[in-house]
């Protein structure tokens, strides 16, 4: 995995958490491993394959603010104490693309996620007839 397309979605560096963040929340982070994932795009839409084994769909957690694209699972039955493991997974992603954010949404199978955030009609390609 971890192929990327080129400028609509930018994987930003390291699992580093918002800056609105409290200490506690960021220390907790710093053991959350991030997931392999494949983007890719069509004229359509931008879909984003994470694995996340392990995750349940009550434990995940996918937002969109601003111009940023996280993704966090907690790993079901993993204890805070068992810190030599991973607890969870957490990816951000910059979004380049103008989407349809009342459109994004998302499907757990198997341990993968798959996120499909639909572009805004502005920046789907669109011929144009000629008269």
């Amino acid at each position: 995995m971890d192929r990327m397309p080129s400028d609509e979605l930018r994987d930003t560096p390291g699992p580093g958490p918002p800056a609105s963040e409290d200490r506690e929340a960021r220390a907790r982070r710093r053991h959350y491993a991030r997931p392999a994932v494949d983007i890719y795009s069509t004229e359509s839409e931008m879909v984003v394959l994470a694995d996340m084994p392990g995750v349940r769909k009550a434990d995940l957690e996918i937002t969109v603010e601003r111009d940023e694209l996280a993704i966090e699972g907690k790993i079901a039955g993993r204890r805070e104490a068992e810190s030599a493991l991973p607890w969870g997974y957490h990816r951000r992603f910059k979004l380049r693309t103008a989407f349809d954010r009342e459109r994004i949404n998302a499907s757990l199978r198997e341990g993968i996620l798959r996120v499909t955030l639909p572009k805004a009609a502005t920046e789907q390609p669109r011929k144009i007839a000629v008269d």
